[in-house]
């Protein structure tokens, strides 16, 4: 079992999906550090950097969705001891209240 397995209760969670995303956010950063080596007006800057956050929130959001999934995928599995079971209800709860 992978550490990704072991993580969600023995379900698989691939958040490699997530890299081409990261990979653009990266660029975003690069495309600022530039606007502000060029002296860009503050404003536009203001907005990539706005674009940027919400492009990482985008990556979060996704990932706590899979990262979910996977979690009430394996706490509905019969073979969960009840310790475990409990202890991803406890962990989606904390998710909840971190997203909310």
């Amino acid at each position: 079992m992978s550490g990704s397995e072991k993580d969600h209760g023995g379900i698989t969670v691939d958040h490699k999906q997530q890299l081409p995303r990261l990979r653009r956010i990266e660029g975003q950063v690069r495309g600022i550090q530039q606007m502000i080596e060029t002296e860009r007006y503050c404003v536009d800057v203001a907005h990539q950097i706005d674009a940027i956050i919400a492009a990482l929130r985008r990556v979060q959001s996704d990932m706590i969705r899979d990262h979910m999934h996977g979690l009430v995928q394996a706490s509905v599995a019969s073979d969960l001891s009840r310790e475990e079971r409990q202890r991803l209800a406890d962990e989606i709860g904390s998710l909840i209240g971190r997203i909310v």
